[in-house]
């Protein structure tokens, strides 16, 4: 009877183990397939970000390509002008263009002198109605 008594106690010991391990086990299952959900969820949502991002740099790449083409055709066409370059950042000329342009900015700022000039004049003149009537003021 000891034995029966015995092999009883240490079934339900292993009994009372295994399902204490199950239940461990189970435990850090479902803890493992929420962090593999979570997983899921920030990879789909990376993969969106990441396919934004490549069709962006895609287009930039297209922009810079046109870009770029239409430096080569103005390159082209600023070494085809016949402006005869004497060195790479200077033209025969340069010179009389600079004397030109500071010709024109000093007609410019004359001409907006003149005109604050001008607006001065009429609001500093103050007018008098009654200037007209032979110098006589009218009696108050």
């Amino acid at each position: 009877m000891e034995n029966e008594d015995s092999e009883t106690n240490s079934v339900s010991s292993n009994t009372s183990m295994n399902f204490e391990n199950y239940s461990q086990l189970f435990d850090a299952f479902t803890e493992t397939q929420e962090e593999a959900n979570k997983l899921t969820l920030l990879s789909n949502r990376l993969k969106g970000l990441n396919n934004w991002l490549e069709n962006k740099v895609k287009t930039l790449e297209e922009e810079l390509s046109h870009l770029e083409t239409d430096f080569e055709n103005i390159e082209m066409i600023y070494k085809k002008s016949s402006c005869k370059c004497v060195d790479s950042s200077f033209c025969e000329n340069f010179d009389s263009l600079q004397k030109k342009v500071h010709y024109l900015l000093k007609t410019v700022e004359k001409v907006f002198k003149g005109q604050s000039n001008f607006e001065i004049v009429p609001a500093s003149q103050s007018f008098v109605f009654w200037q007209g009537w032979l110098g006589l003021w009218p009696k108050q």
